[in-house]
């Protein structure tokens, strides 16, 4: 062995499972779903329900954007051919969140009920685990999802929790 002959020291560092920027984003875009949630147990009736249908529009808000990556996954998938169903399976969960937020906001006594959410985001996750591969997703987004996922069902808990407490 020649010891005159040295090599560069290489430091490999371990890519991340999840990509920081994905997973610290995913987490600042549930804050508010979970700020509005915690602000329905507010003991004052008015603020409590105030939360509630703030968490309501903006339960709808995200699964819209959730939709809005199906589509995206779909038209980058096939460009010049998409799939109608699976554009039209993209828009349903928003579809269903934003009918269901509508009927919170107009019957106060059906606040309650937003605890539905918790299913919307559970379809839409289970879409999304899968046909990640399929619809072109990175390896790391159904792990991601089923992360940021499992968190919005646990903060979609508050709301009966809200409603038992009779806070809403």
């Amino acid at each position: 062995m020649d010891r005159g002959v040295s090599f560069p020291a290489y430091v490999i560092e371990p890519q991340p499972f999840l990509p920081r920027a994905a997973l610290r984003l995913g987490f600042l875009g549930l804050a508010p779903l979970a700020i509005a949630a915690l602000v329905s147990l507010s003991q004052h009736h008015d603020t409590a329900v105030l939360g509630a249908l703030a968490f309501s529009i903006y339960a709808a808000v995200l699964l819209s954007f959730l939709g809005g990556i199906r589509c995206g996954f779909e038209l980058m998938r096939a460009p010049q051919n998409p799939n109608g169903v699976r554009l039209i399976f993209s828009a349903l969960p928003a579809l269903a969140a934003w009918a269901l937020a509508l009927f919170v906001v107009i019957v106060p006594a059906g606040i309650a009920a937003a605890s539905a959410f918790a299913g919307l985001f559970a379809a839409q996750s289970a879409w999304d685990h899968r046909s990640a591969r399929d619809a072109g997703a990175p390896e790391w987004y159904p792990l991601l999802r089923q992360v940021l996922t499992g968190g919005s069902m646990i903060v979609c808990l508050l709301i009966p929790l809200a409603a038992a407490l009779q806070r809403i």
